[in-house]
């Protein structure tokens, strides 16, 4: 049996971040930025995780993105 060498607050750090969904995200104009990233007009997947809650909020408000969570 492995020993898990993971510090107790790291874990309860990740227990308590809540994930947030994949996503794919097209812009309606090449290189708007929106979240720290510039977006491109052909779709990108972007992992879970990627974007803080907050910052899906956003994503997902904006007129100028297209974003379909990924299942």
């Amino acid at each position: 049996m492995a020993d898990d060498k993971t510090p107790p607050d790291a874990k309860a750090d990740k227990a308590s971040k809540p994930k947030t969904p994949a996503l794919r995200i097209a812009a309606k104009a090449e290189g708007f930025r929106r979240a720290g990233i510039a977006h491109s007009l052909e779709p990108t997947d972007h992992k879970a995780g990627t974007f803080s809650p907050e910052q899906v909020e956003a994503l997902k408000a904006d007129p100028m993105l297209v974003v379909v969570e990924l299942g």
